[in-house]
């Protein structure tokens, strides 16, 4: 019998399975220990907001909660409606192409210009769940749609065609301040769905910042850090050490990199653009709003282009959150297609999620 029970303890896997501490352990959200006093708070601070003082955000032009944008990009954007309107005429699949294309030029100027070339020239689209619906859609292309695409492409490539994101990032960086210190003080991290923003918003911050080490953390080989202007690759084991250590106080960061990543050192953070994935979002403030973290109050940044489709969604969502919040409660993990068509449909579900908290 002994014998037996010394062999059964020995088995593979018997202290997995029969561990007490294991066992006894409970999983507990932090909003849920938060409430019940037995871990101390993390409020966040939301920016824009549309009820501050004029001044607040002194040269960066929102209006409401979104960023008024130039000539180029209201002809941009008027020929990628044209584009799907043109393409609901020969495809079902127009309504798909409208959410995706529209999103992509809300996230950036360079967003908006690098999917139109890559649609252009029918070449598969960075992260893209669909593919093959994409690729049917592109090989049909008429001379009228293809005409919308290089508008947008001409446009978005003008001189005078300057990204409003990118002068916000800028301004909240070096100039805004919170708690007396500018948000590059406090460390942050600036969140985008796509690689071709991140690289573009990288060169642009290192060409302002001069001795500002910036860190790009993206998927395999594309991370890497800029010093002095140069873009160097780096291991993401290595940057996550740079940062924990204050070695590295700006971080510029895809979606698809963020999962597991610990920031508690970064106070601050800026989403270039927003996900519609409440989830996602809820997943990159996680990267800072953790255990460790040294400010009461973290601030966020939401960056959308005024009278835009992100713009509508952003505000649908909005009107429900608190000003400091633990970000979107119980909302579905995903946006559906056409909840986006119908902006009111998008906010009775907002209610109805919150009035369940």
């Amino acid at each position: 019998m002994e014998q037996q029970a010394l062999a059964e303890a020995l088995a593979p896997g018997f202290l997995r399975e029969h561990n007490p501490i294991v066992r006894h352990t409970v999983l507990r959200r932090r909003c849920t220990l938060e409430e019940a006093g037995l871990l101390e708070g993390i409020c966040v601070e939301i920016h824009p907001d549309p009820h501050a003082p004029p001044g607040t955000y002194r040269g960066v032009g929102f209006e409401g909660l979104g960023l008024v944008t130039n000539h180029s990009f209201d002809l941009a954007y008027q020929a990628a409606e044209k584009f799907t309107e043109v393409l609901r005429k020969r495809s079902k699949a127009a309504g798909f192409m409208k959410s995706l294309l529209l999103q992509r030029i809300c996230l950036s100027f360079a967003s908006g210009r690098s999917t139109a070339e890559k649609m252009r020239r029918r070449e598969p689209l960075e992260d893209e769940e669909e593919p093959r619906e994409i690729e049917g859609i592109l090989e049909g292309l008429t001379d009228e749609e293809a005409g919308f695409l290089d508008t947008i492409v001409e446009e978005l490539s003008r001189p005078e065609a300057h990204d409003p994101k990118t002068a916000a990032v800028k301004y909240f960086l070096t100039e805004h301040r919170s708690e007396g210190k500018t948000w590059l003080e406090h460390g942050c991290i600036v969140f985008s769905q796509y690689y071709d923003t991140v690289r573009a918003l990288a060169a642009d911050l290192a060409a302002a910042l001069p001795g500002e080490p910036i860190a790009i953390y993206a998927g395999a080989g594309k991370s890497g850090i800029y010093r002095d202007g140069d873009f160097a690759a780096v291991e993401r084991e290595d940057i996550k050490a740079a940062v924990r250590k204050h070695e590295n106080r700006l971080l510029i960061a895809t979606d698809a990199a963020c999962e597991g990543l610990n920031l508690q050192t970064l106070g601050t953070m800026i989403n270039v653009d927003l996900p519609w994935n409440p989830s996602q979002l809820e997943q990159r403030l996680s990267r800072i709003k953790r255990f460790g973290q040294r400010r009461k109050t973290v601030d966020m940044l939401n960056l959308v282009y005024h009278d835009t489709q992100d713009e509508k969604v952003y505000a649908a969502l909005s009107r429900r959150m608190k000003d400091r919040y633990d970000i979107f409660g119980n909302l579905p993990d995903t946006i559906e297609d056409e909840w986006i068509e119908n902006i009111e449909k998008l906010e009775e579900i907002a209610v109805g999620a919150f009035r369940a908290n």
